[in-house]
């Protein structure tokens, strides 16, 4: 397969996720539920995608390019992030430190797994 066929794939996904926010009214984004949809395609299919990946590497591989929005839009609201300044540093202090926790356990879990086979 090819890497249109996987990017298809992997724009499929988000634009189903987007599709069933809007129908369903769930209030997370579209693109965690298209992600959740791609990872349990993966999971069902048990066995690499190779496809899926080509078509994911020219997305990572310019992935800097795609935090470019997100830069310019905070220095657009500077005066807004400033007033907001300690809230938004905790918050980003707690979730990575969650994140954190949360991969050292499954790493642990999965490493502990793999023993007992």
């Amino acid at each position: 397969m090819s890497t249109v066929t996987g990017w298809l794939i992997i724009t499929g996904c988000y634009l189903l996720g987007e599709f069933i926010v809007q129908m369903a009214s769930i209030p997370l984004p579209g693109a965690l539920i298209g992600l959740l949809l791609l990872l349990a395609g993966l999971l069902l299919r048990q066995r690499p995608a190779v496809a899926i990946s080509r078509g994911a590497q020219p997305l990572l591989t310019h992935m800097s390019v795609l935090f470019v929005p997100a830069v310019i839009g905070v220095g657009l609201f500077w005066d807004e992030v400033r007033q907001n300044a300690l809230g938004i540093t905790l918050a980003l202090v707690a979730t990575t430190i969650i994140a954190l926790g949360f991969t050292a356990w499954v790493a642990q879990y999965l490493m502990h797994r793999k023993e007992q086979r």
